[in-house]
């Protein structure tokens, strides 16, 4: 049994280590977001536990108790954060619908012609897309960030443009700061327009989970399409999206109750 015990702690150790080397990935790009900081510091945390576990529990009295509640909402921890990666996954795997309009959630920019590689990217993907359904509107989204020149979703239309998009196919809105906003105000742009409010919407597989639910609160009939992640900064962006999603369970709970 304390062979067994040994192996398994071993192996949890392993892993955590392993789960550090992964969230320090993007260093290889030269950044290291609040992401990569949540996950080093889960992963950290997980390897202190695994090493002072026995020792505290051993001593007995509130040191045993208190490393037993630790462990506890660790482990709870862990299968929430397995749930939300469950759900991010299954709308990474689902095809998208054909024959639908198209809304661009925003992301950073540089100037009215030069896009961060999100961004890029996405837009890339709503062009094959646009492409493959002759018949769909586009709704390109985000405001003016502090950091940033002009709106996202003007950089974003001048290159749907350019790559070859008719003018008239693409809509924008440019008063949102973050994905809520993106498709509330998408929203009233396709009231505005008259649009169908069948959509795709476009972003990072990690994000599409929250991005589709967001659209649907807003009153879309949507589903997801994904554009390319790099695969560097993958592990930061998945850590902020479990925060992300953590935070807005907490906000339509709160909200519900109320």
């Amino acid at each position: 049994m304390k062979k067994r015990r040994k192996i398994l702690k071993a192996l949890f150790i392993a892993l955590c280590a392993l789960g550090i080397i992964w969230f320090c990935m993007p260093l290889l790009h030269g950044g290291f977001a609040e992401g990569s900081i949540f996950g080093v510091a889960v992963c950290a945390f997980g390897i202190a536990l695994a090493v002072k576990y026995g020792r505290m529990a051993a001593r007995g009295g509130w040191r045993k108790w208190l490393v037993r509640a630790a462990a506890l909402c660790y482990g709870l921890g862990l299968c929430w954060a397995g749930y939300l990666t469950v759900l991010i996954v299954s709308y990474q795997a689902a095809p998208p619908p054909p024959g639908r309009n198209v809304i661009v959630l925003g992301a950073q920019v540089y100037s009215a012609e030069r896009m961060g590689v999100s961004l890029r990217n996405r837009v890339e993907r709503a062009y094959e897309y646009l492409q493959e359904n002759p018949e769909s509107k586009c709704i390109v989204t985000g405001g003016q960030g502090g950091d940033e020149p002009c709106p996202e979703s003007l950089t974003a239309r001048n290159a749907l443009i350019r790559m070859g998009i008719e003018p008239g196919r693409v809509f924008s809105e440019d008063r949102s700061r973050n994905t809520r906003e993106n498709l509330r105000y998408a929203m009233e742009e396709a009231k505005a327009e008259g649009i169908d409010t069948d959509v795709v919407v476009v972003s990072q597989s990690f994000h599409l989970y929250r991005a589709v639910r967001l659209a649907e609160s807003a009153g879309f009939n949507a589903a997801g399409l994904s554009a390319v992640t790099d695969p560097i900064i993958y592990p930061s962006y998945y850590g902020r999206e479990l925060l992300s999603l953590t935070k807005w369970y907490i906000e339509e709970l709160i909200f519900h109750l109320g």
